[in-house]
Formats: C-alpha cells, structure tokens, sequence
C-alpha cells in the first residue's frame, strides 16, 4: 500500500491523529512509552522500558529495523532540518496478534545522544477505507499482471512474426491471432486482404473458437456498395459494431454478418492502409457469446494488439514486394546473363562449325546442337534433311553427315508430323504432347523413344528447304521464353549455314578435281599421239631437253635413235591410209615393248618416225638396242607392199649419244646429228642402223 494514500485516508479521518508515542535512542532501546501505546500494544511501562523495540515489531520488520536506524541517523546528520520519515508497519501486540500502523518518526539531535520519537496510528479505524483501496490495489495489480502478461506474449509473437520467413508468415499469424483471441476471450479473429477496386474481399488469415460449432465464410466474397464500404473505412480508427445497432441500409453491419455467419454480439473493424495511404485489407475480432463481454482494460490490450497485427502485416506485404522486385531483378539479369551465354555459345559454334576440316564437321555440329539443347533446357538434338534435288549435297550429306540424321524409318511419325508443323513456321515447339492433337501411332512412337518435349527449327539453304533440328526432351517442360526460342532459331541458322559453306567447298572441291583430271586429259592428250599412244614431238622436245641438261650436270650419257619406216609411201600407197594408220600403230607397240626400263623415252617424231631417248647407256648397249629394235620389227614379218623386196615392213635407225668424248652445244645439235646417221643408213640399204660420227 502506497505511503501517500494512507496518509490522505488518515489526513481525511475525524479519529484522533495519535493513538500512541514511543521514544526510542540511536540503539533502537524504548526510552520512553506513553499510556496510549500502553493499551495498544498491551505491554506496561515496565515491561517496555529499556527493551529493544523490535518487541513491539513483526519478525521481517524487526530484522531490517537496523537498517532503517542507520539510514535515519545519516539522514539526521545530513540535513539542518528535523528529520520527519513517514512509515506503514505492522506492529505486534504482546498476545501475537499484527497490528497495521502508520508512524511518524522524528529525530532529536540537540544533545549527543540522537532520540528518535515515533507518533502511531491505529490504521483498523480506517478499516472500510483501507479495504476499499486494497481492492483498488488488487484490481490495478491484476491488471497491471494481465497486461505484463499480454505484452509478453505480443512481443513473443511479434518476434515470431518479425523472424519468420514470407512462406510460414501466413500460419504464424493465424497463430497470433489465436493467441490474442485467447488471451482477451475473444470469439473470431480475422485479416480479410480487399482487391484494388474494393469490389472484393480475400479472407487472409483466420481463428475461430470452435472451429465444429462455428460455420467459416468463403474464401473469397464480394462487397457491393464498395464506394459507401470505402468511405466508411476511410480513417484508420477502428470501428466497433454491436448487434443492437441493427439498423437498415447499415453497410458496415452488413458486412459484419457477412464476415461472422454465426451471430456476433459486437465486432471490432480495423481498416489496414499501405504506405501510400490506400485502403488494403482490414482486422477484425467479434464476440459471439455475450459471457465475453470486453472491459476498458482489455479494449486498450486489443489496441495495441490490433497495431501490432497491422505493423506486422505492413511489414509482410513490403517484404513481399521486395522479394517479388528481388525476383525480377533476378529473371532480368538471368535474361542478360542468358543473352551472353547464347551470344557467346553463338560466336564459338559458329567459329568452329565454319573453320572446321571436312572430316570434323560431323562431330562439330552434334557438339554444337548439343551444347544449344543442354543450354536451352533439352536433352538432345537430331538433324533432319530432306532428299535435296542437288546431287552435290546429297553427296555431302550422305557422306559427312549420315551419323547426325534421322531418317523417315527411323521416327517416321514424328517427322512428317513435324514437317506438317513447320510448313507455315520458321519454329515450332510443345511443352506437353497432347493426344487430343496428336494420332496414337505418333504417341507410342514418342513414348518409346521416350520424347515428351520438342523444339524443331527450320533449316534453309539460300531459299531451299533442306531440313529441320529436332531439339527434344524427356519432359514435357521446356524454357519456351523468346530469347530461347530465339538462340535456337540461331543455332539453327548457324547449322544451316556451315552445312552451306561446306557443300558449297565440297561442290568447289569436286569441280576442281574435275577440272584437274580433265587438265590432266587434255594435259595428255596434248603431250600424246591419239592414233599410236606414243608421246608426241611436243613431248620429245620437252623429254629431249629436260634429258640433255641433266646428262650435262651428271655428266652421263644420252643416246637418240631417230627411227623412219622403209618405203611407208609404197605401202600407203598399196594398203591405204587406213591400213597405214594400223601400221603405225603395230610398229608403235613394238617400240614399247622393246623400250620400256624407266627413263626411256618413246615418241613419234613425225609421219613414220620415231624417236628414242636412252639416258645412262653405253654405246656398245645403245647398239644393241637399235639392232633388236630391228629384228624384232623384222620378225613381226608385217607384211608390205609386193614391189618392196623384203616382203615385211623394216626401219632404218640414225644414233646420236652425248657423252664425255662426244659432246653437243645443245640439244637441237644432237637431234641434227641423229638424223643425219638416220639418212646414213637409208643411203647404205634401210633396214640398218648408223652412227652419227659415221655419218660425219
């Protein structure tokens, strides 16, 4: 009990103001005892004096009256004025029963020993006014109890709703909103969210006392007068609506039986706005059961409740809005980061698929469709070409790129049902494969082949068709956003492109190889006689020369046989041009047959002449030759025209050799020197051969 009130109940009091004096010393020894105390306290004079005053005093204050000495006794001595301490004790009466006073201690410091005199009053003649303020006492400590109570509790689970994460948020605030109803015995809680328009209502969060006995509203509701609903709710005081109130066109009371379809006795409505003062939701608690009525205390704890609910709730909704800006900002620099990797992974693809060797390209573009697929969110690729009317990219295909398609007898379905897709789209793609579009035949195929997922891009080739990618997977969910459909587009063209570029090679590679056999034809043809086979006398210029400078470097020997059919005239003349022509060509088969070891060189020089190139003999060796090239000639027994002696057709041969005894300016001189021995072996008979250092 407050010292102030009792001094205002006993200053207020007509009982006397002393019903007892005591004197005690600086010992805390009773110096002195008046009658009055006397028949308080029942002790007499005798039985007191000298005593220590702890007598007269309960056990707990008796133990702490030490203390109470010594702090008097600085108090005395700080202070020029007279000490006046005003107590509540519970004195002790010598039968043992406690008696409640109120004393009033002064100091007496004029001589050296301090006395302390103590003026006493009997507080039982206060009775009724010191019940009805320990009653007042009471009730104000319940109180005070219950709101320590209650906001320890709030600060409970005001921490858990400030710690929780935005996923759990929604079940912590139903469990404050338990909490709170509980602690105030109320009957219905609830945070209702409104839409923009005001036209809507979504039940937020929710508790209800008896979940079996109290029937819940929807989810989700409608609010017709939205305009006269927004006015009424327009201030953040709350608004308290009792059942009595019942009137007509009485919005908020509608609304209240609305948002309690059991009953209410009274509801509290308390409207929620955001930071930029717009009407976002409302909290509202109802009592249903009239033995709940609220009193003052338990209004002003719901208050302050209510503010921390919204608090809270402000705070969620700002978290949510952080964390949804948090996810865009994210998506947007997953889109940029994507748009790098793509543009990247585009730059490399193209680099390796364009400066790739023909015999690399197969594995370059199944590790670029690859890589494309893993980035774009498939599992694998496969290429698609359609029988090309260009014979060349046929080719190439079939030939470099047979490992990387699939073929009509391979997915049958599924490529005529995408080529079907892709004739009015450059790409196409599913997400889920739907039977309703699709033919049964097409779904076992994709199920055994296990695609559930398909992106298909259309390959071009100048302003030909040539085929399609298949990107697939074995789920049907698929990142199908435009920049990715847009990096398979591209991935495709890159494809389409070096496939281009390596056919156009391949084609350019074909055409020259062509042109170089045709050159090597024509090559031939120009340095070969057409009717014997034998190189020509362009060839023989060409050998001859190439054969003389090297003899010279060497210093080796080169041997000529300039060779002239006998009497060719007569047998034309007798057999014909054509049988001529057949003529020459059998003595042309026997120079090749005579003269065939490397080096050797045999060419029809002109007409029915021949001539020979033969590096590194000897002439002893070149003799020999020239003179089995005649027999042999002669065995052949070809026959000849009648007038010619012989009967068989024979040649005269004219040798030359450049060696270290016999040297040549040039070439020309050599050829000169071998025809001049040739005409010296027709003047000594034909059929013979002749030495140029004969001749000369």
């Amino acid at each position: 009990m407050k010292q102030r009130s009792i001094s205002e109940i006993l200053a207020s009091s007509q009982e006397p103001l002393i019903d007892g004096i005591i004197v005690i010393d600086d010992h805390g020894v009773i110096r002195a005892f008046d009658t009055a105390a006397q028949q308080l306290f029942g002790y007499s004079l005798e039985e007191v004096i000298a005593q220590p005053i702890i007598i007269l005093m309960s056990e707990s204050q008796g133990q702490s009256h030490t203390n109470y000495i010594n702090l008097a006794l600085k108090k005395s001595s700080a202070q020029s004025q007279q000490l006046h301490i005003e107590r509540t004790i519970i004195g002790k009466h010598k039968q043992g029963h406690s008696i409640p006073l109120a004393i009033t201690v002064s100091a007496d410091t004029s001589s050296p020993d301090t006395r302390f005199t103590g003026v006493i009053q009997d507080l039982r003649k206060h009775e009724v006014h010191l019940t009805s303020l320990f009653q007042d006492i009471q009730a104000n400590t319940a109180a005070l109890n219950q709101r320590i109570e209650f906001e320890g509790m709030l600060n409970f689970h005001g921490n858990q709703l400030l710690s929780c994460s935005p996923q759990n948020f929604r079940s912590t605030m139903e469990n404050t909103l338990q909490a709170i109803a509980q602690s105030l015995t109320l009957d219905h809680s609830y945070i209702l969210q409104l839409s923009p328009d005001l036209k809507e209502a979504n039940l937020w969060s929710e508790w209800r006392r008896s979940a079996s006995l109290m029937k819940p509203f929807a989810n989700r509701f409608s609010i017709p007068n939205n305009e006269a609903f927004a006015k009424q709710l327009s201030s953040p005081d709350t608004l308290i609506i009792e059942a009595k109130d019942n009137q007509e066109d009485n919005l908020l009371f509608d609304l209240a039986q609305q948002l309690s379809p059991n009953g209410f006795i009274s509801t509290r409505i308390t409207p929620i706005f955001n930071d930029e003062n717009t009407l976002v939701g409302c909290i509202g608690f109802s009592i249903l059961d009239s033995k709940h009525q609220m009193n003052k205390d338990n209004i002003s704890l719901l208050n302050l409740a209510t503010q921390l609910i919204i608090n809270a709730w402000g705070r969620h909704q700002l978290i949510i809005r952080a964390n949804d800006a948090e996810e865009k900002i994210k998506a947007k620099n997953k889109l940029l980061a994507n748009k790098a990797a793509f543009s990247q992974t585009l730059l490399r693809s193209s680099s390796a698929l364009f400066l790739s060797t023909r015999d690399k390209i197969k594995n370059n573009i199944h590790e670029s469709l690859l890589q494309a697929a893993l980035i774009s969110g498939h599992q694998n690729a496969y290429l698609y070409f359609n029988k090309s009317k260009s014979t060349t990219l046929q080719s190439f295909v079939n030939q470099y790129l047979n490992q990387q398609q699939i073929s009509s007898t391979t997915l049958p379905c599924l490529i005529a049902f995408t080529l079907q897709q892709l004739e009015q789209q450059e790409i196409v793609q599913f997400e889920c494969l739907d039977s309703r579009i699709l033919s049964g035949e097409l779904l076992a195929e994709l199920s055994a082949n296990k695609i559930q997922g398909i992106t298909a891009v259309k390959l071009h080739r100048a302003k030909q068709v040539i085929g399609f990618v298949l990107f697939f997977n074995s789920l049907p969910v698929l990142n199908s956003n435009d920049e990715n459909l847009r990096f398979l587009q591209l991935t495709g063209q890159n494809v389409a492109a070096a496939i281009s570029h390596h056919s156009v090679q391949y084609e350019l590679e074909l055409s020259k190889k062509s042109l170089v056999n045709a050159n090597r034809v024509l090559a031939k043809q120009a340095l070969n006689d057409a009717l014997t086979g034998l190189p020509n006398r362009r060839a023989f210029d060409h050998g001859i020369a190439q054969e003389f400078d090297r003899a010279q470097r060497h210093e080796s020997n080169l041997t000529l046989l300039m060779c002239d059919i006998d009497f060719f005239k007569h047998y034309n003349d007798y057999f014909g041009h054509s049988q001529g022509d057949t003529c020459l060509q059998q003595v042309a088969s026997i120079i090749q047959t005579t003269f065939h070891r490397a080096g050797e060189l045999c060419t029809r020089f002109g007409g029915e002449e021949f001539a020979i190139l033969l590096p590194s003999i000897s002439p002893k060796e070149a003799h020999l030759q020239a003179q089995r090239l005649l027999d042999t000639l002669l065995d052949s027994q070809i026959k000849h025209a009648p007038e010619i002696e012989l009967g068989f057709v024979t040649m005269s041969i004219g040798i030359a050799q450049l060696s270290q005894q016999s040297r040549f300016s040039n070439h020309s001189a050599l050829i000169d020197a071998a025809d001049k021995a040739l005409y010296q072996a027709k003047n000594n008979g034909r059929n013979q051969l002749a030495w140029a250092n004969e001749a000369e």
